[in-house]
């Protein structure tokens, strides 16, 4: 009867665990308000913004951060010249999926 118990609760907890993590309990919903499809259809444009920026050498993208909203990609921190500034942007602006590029990179040499 004990493992039977333990058993009933073992699963009850598994469908709780799953149930949170999907984001049934919240509607679906990431704490920004996008569905968790949405937001991780951002953070796969994000990681690939972010590849493209370190496959290529004239851009410094361990100074860059990168966010995406929506397909908007933002990019923040700092780069050495407004060469690897433009750069960064249109490395970022060439990956499949982007819509926009927000530039907020300062120049500090």
């Amino acid at each position: 009867m004990r493992l039977f118990i333990c058993l009933l609760a073992a699963l009850s907890l598994a469908g709780c665990a799953s149930s949170i993590s999907s984001g049934y309990g919240q509607g679906g919903r990431d704490a920004d308000g996008r569905s968790y499809a949405e937001a991780r259809a951002d953070n796969k444009l994000s990681a690939a913004v972010t590849s493209a920026l370190v496959r290529d050498r004239s851009v410094p993208a361990m100074g860059i951060k990168v966010r995406t909203v929506d397909g908007v990609v933002t990019l923040g921190g700092s780069v050495p010249s407004a060469t690897a500034s433009r750069r960064a942007v249109q490395l970022a602006s060439a990956v499949a999926g982007v819509k926009r590029v927000d530039n907020r990179l300062s120049i500090k040499p």
